[in-house]
C-alpha cells in the first residue's frame, strides 16, 4: 500500500542502483516531479507514473522508494500579490 496519490509532487533523491532496479537516467536527482497516477508492478513495488515524463515501459511507473514527498508551504501575503499580477489583477496600492 502507498499513500501517494495523483498530484502530489515527489522529490527524486535516491539514483543508487540495486540489484534487481537501475537508478533511471531519465530522472535528475534533486528534481520534483508531479505524480499523474500510482501503481505497481508485478513484483509488488509500489511505482510513481510522472506528469513530467512518459511511460519508461514497466507496470508499475518509477519505483516510489526513490522519491520523497514534497508538500509546499501554504502561500503568504507576498505569494498572494505575486499570484494576483501574474494573473492580472489589479492590487492595492
Amino acid at each position: 500500500m502507498t499513500d501517494w496519490q495523483k498530484g502530489d509532487l515527489a522529490l527524486y533523491f535516491d539514483t543508487r542502483p540495486s540489484e534487481e532496479h537501475y537508478a533511471p537516467p531519465e530522472l535528475r536527482k534533486g528534481a520534483v516531479y508531479t505524480v499523474s497516477g500510482v501503481g505497481v508492478d508485478d513484483a509488488g513495488n509500489s511505482g510513481l507514473f510522472l506528469s513530467e515524463q512518459e511511460s519508461n515501459g514497466y507496470l508499475g511507473g518509477y519505483l516510489a522508494w526513490r522519491f520523497r514527498k514534497v508538500t509546499p508551504p501554504k502561500a503568504d501575503e507576498f505569494d498572494r500579490e505575486v499570484i494576483d499580477l501574474m494573473n492580472r489583477k489589479p492590487v492595492e496600492a
